[in-house]
């Protein structure tokens, strides 16, 4: 008798990670409805106990996810948004330095970094008052010298860079609960998952898997207290 060996299906957020990479910005928002439905009827309980088949039938309902921002998304938004901030200014190293880049070179980073500041403002602009308007000073502290290196070290700190905002982005868009925030967070990963592949291509590299940047780094995590 044969028997079939399947793969391991791939976790909940590698799924999502894969279809939102596959979409167009104006498709995420679309594409995120059926899974912040999915979160919001998960964590509603019921009113009244269904007694019989039928009655559970009827009682099955679906709440919609919040449209704003939850108390609980805002420190998560924010934390995004310091991300992005200390994107721009490590971007701002790079172009700072002199002798660094050739014109084509220095227009794709100039356009990558524009990205992350217009990210800063779109964040600020969901969060209003509530938005921290502060870099991640440990990332900026972190990579700050490797973005004002020799060419090829800055083109794989940039792309490193893009690889840590994707997967901080992606765990943070698993546990928002509002579709703003939510539809926000995946257009950004969106582009910065291509950002990758620019940079890998950037710096000469043919490579599949650094193009499709295969190896992502770890997330980032707020810092505690």
């Amino acid at each position: 008798m044969d028997i079939d060996v399947m793969e391991p299906a791939p976790d909940d957020k590698a799924l999502l990670r894969r279809r939102l990479l596959g979409i167009g910005l104006g498709g995420a928002a679309v594409s995120l409805l059926p899974f912040l439905s999915g979160r919001a009827s998960a964590t509603t309980p019921p009113t009244t106990p269904p007694t019989t088949t039928s009655d559970t039938t009827a009682a099955t309902t679906t709440t919609a996810p919040p449209l704003r921002p939850t108390d609980g998304d805002v420190p998560l938004l924010g934390f995004a948004q310091s991300v992005e901030l200390a994107a721009r200014q490590l971007y701002d190293v790079a172009l700072g330095t002199n002798g660094l880049f050739d014109d084509t070179q220095r227009a794709v980073i100039a356009a990558i970094r524009e990205s992350h500041s217009a990210y800063v403002a779109a964040l600020s602009g969901l969060l209003g008052r509530l938005a921290p308007q502060t870099a991640d000073s440990a990332v900026v502290d972190d990579l700050k010298s490797s973005f004002s290196g020799k060419l090829a070290d800055v083109l794989q700190a940039a792309y490193g860079l893009e690889s840590i905002a994707v997967a901080t982005h992606t765990d943070i868009l698993g546990q928002l609960q509002s579709i703003d925030g939510a539809a926000l967070i995946a257009s950004i990963l969106v582009v910065e998952a291509r950002h990758g592949t620019v940079l890998a291509s950037l710096n000469g590299s043919t490579k599949l898997d650094d193009l499709l940047v295969a190896k992502e780094a770890a997330a980032l995590a707020p810092a505690k207290g």
